[in-house]
């Protein structure tokens, strides 16, 4: 392997981490919200990462997330 082949496999493993923290986050939120609605978040977040996870909390009520 030269150079350019680590990178590119530290930097996929490193992504996906990423999207397994921000996963992770969705699951142990405190929110106030369905169990139904809590496995969406996580899973929009295990897939698209960050965003899935911020374009989804933006959807919820304010006082959900007290």
């Amino acid at each position: 392997m030269d150079n350019m082949d680590i990178t590119l496999a530290i930097l996929l493993v490193t992504l996906m981490l990423l999207h397994v923290l921000f996963c992770y986050r969705a699951i142990t939120s405190h929110a106030h919200i369905s169990n139904n609605k809590r496995w969406f978040w996580s899973g929009i977040s295990l897939v698209m990462g960050p965003l899935g996870y911020y374009v989804f909390q933006n959807s919820l009520p304010l006082e959900s997330l007290e």
